[in-house]
């Protein structure tokens, strides 16, 4: 006797065999996700990640609930350039935008290591050197530290906390204590930039705090890692090293990858709101070694993600001829302007920082007058990354002079010589330049004392204290200060 099943019990059926197979294939994807997890960030620091469970919540669907068909795909993930290389033949297994102009953040610190390593090579400075904290390493922005100014710590324990914390001080520990100052140090960097072919980077300090002449490429970041692991084998230890003692204190190492994937090796993190979530990520697996560069990346788990991903990818490709690193062509200096993830990674921020005026002193170039913040800044990324730009010294920002409308790009701090030169090699190029005399610089800063020292009466006389200044003195006050 044949069987025939009803029609009702074959669709029963195919509904439990479809509910199986979504079941299957759910749970794979949810166990990549925790891996990326960065548990033992710090929020207070430099590299820190941005909030995990608000993208997952939204994603989450209730059991028995439909899903909403009307729901846009979602975006894809924000992502700078990137590079997966074989470390020791330099062979580019892939790559993406790998020679665009992008800010390194703390990758600048391997860098800073590998002139460090230089120098103990060299027998200039030791291990156990000790090195006096200043006041401007104190100063240093997190991530850090913490020495009070005028303790010592030794050279090694500069290193640890440079290469595994990310320290922002002990980079400036480290630069003073081998070159004296940080400018010197910086043109030890360029140098060394140059020498390398790092033909995108431009290096304006030691730990990578966002500069807009502090520049780099996937490409000359990729080179560098390459270079440190074949000359300097000695000193790998410092990159595998799993966190930091200081005191009762155990600060993890940033490069999550080194507990979370077996093969992992290296090397650097780096994270500023204008870059993003950079990573420069080494494993060997069977004595292959490969580096993977990923830049601009959301948060700490996405870059931990997308290098694993380019390195376990890497591991599966068949030998084949291919071209080198070396042979990725960097744009030109000032071709294009690294693209700016403050508004992804740092939403609460400001889109530009406009100068208060209080530190603005020698003479200046300035480049023309925006109608916004926003407009002058680009400008002036654009203008500073040139050659003229490169070498002039100085200090750029955006600035607002008093009783006047629009913004100014600006490079203050010059000598006269310095800024008419600068000035006369950008009109060359057929760009807009003024140089501004330092007389007026003096007075833009002193009507911005003057205003920062007003708004502190005035805080101090809405907090109840004696003070008797009237609002309208203030102002009599500005109008002197301008000439009128």
């Amino acid at each position: 006797m044949s069987f025939t099943a009803k029609p009702g019990v074959l669709h029963v059926k195919k509904l439990f065999l479809i509910f199986l197979s979504l079941c299957l294939l759910a749970a794979p994807v949810l166990a990549q996700e925790s891996d990326a997890e960065d548990a033992s960030t710090d929020p207070a620091q430099e590299e820190q990640a941005q909030p995990q469970g608000k993208d997952k919540a939204k994603q989450a669907v209730k059991p028995g609930q439909k899903a909403d068909k009307k729901s846009k795909p979602a975006k894809p993930e924000p992502r700078g350039p990137s590079v997966l290389i074989d470390a020791r033949t330099g062979e580019v297994l892939m790559q993406d935008r790998a020679g665009e102009p992008f800010y390194p953040a703390s990758l600048t610190k391997l860098m800073t290591g590998y002139i460090i390593f230089q120098k103990l090579r060299a027998g200039s400075l030791k291990p156990d050197q000790p090195l006096t904290v200043s006041e401007l390493a104190q100063s240093q922005e997190p991530s850090k530290i913490g020495v009070p100014a005028g303790k010592t710590v030794t050279v090694d324990f500069a290193l640890q906390a440079l290469l595994v914390y990310s320290a922002n001080d002990m980079a400036y520990v480290l630069a003073e204590g081998a070159s004296g100052s940080i400018a010197t140090f910086a043109d030890e960097m360029n140098a060394t930039a140059k020498r390398l072919g790092l033909t995108a980077s431009h290096f304006m300090n030691p730990n990578g705090l966002f500069n807009p002449r502090h520049v780099t490429s996937a490409r000359d970041m990729a080179v560098l890692a390459a270079v440190i692991v074949a000359e300097f084998p000695e000193y790998q230890k410092y990159f595998v090293q799993q966190h930091l003692e200081v005191g009762k204190r155990r600060l993890p190492n940033r490069n999550i990858l080194i507990r979370t994937m077996p093969d992992a090796d290296g090397m650097k993190t780096g994270f500023v709101c204008a870059s993003g979530f950079n990573l420069v990520a080494s494993a060997t697996r069977e004595g292959r070694r490969l580096i993977a560069v990923v830049m601009g990346m959301k948060n700490s788990a996405s870059r931990a993600a997308a290098a694993r991903a380019m390195l376990e990818a890497g591991f599966t490709m068949q030998p084949a001829p291919r071209s080198k690193v070396a042979d990725i062509i960097n744009l030109p200096q000032g071709a294009i302007v690294p693209v700016d993830m403050t508004g992804t990674v740092c939403r609460s921020k400001p889109p530009v920082s406009v100068q208060d005026g209080t530190a603005l002193a020698g003479w200046a170039a300035s480049f023309g007058t925006y109608d916004t913040a926003e407009r002058a800044q680009m400008a002036l990324r654009g203008r500073v990354l040139s050659p003229a730009g490169l070498s002039v010294g100085g200090t750029a920002g955006v600035i607002q002079i008093p009783e006047t409308e629009g913004y100014q790009p600006v490079i203050w701090g010059l000598e006269q010589t310095q800024s008419v030169n600068v000035c006369a090699s950008y009109k060359l190029d057929g760009a807009h330049c003024d140089v501004l005399p330092a007389a007026l610089m003096d007075k833009i800063s002193g009507i911005a004392k003057a205003r920062k020292a007003a708004q502190a009466a005035q805080a101090a006389i809405e907090q109840g204290s004696d003070g008797t200044q009237p609002a309208n003195a203030v102002q009599q006050l500005y109008k002197r200060r301008i000439g009128h």
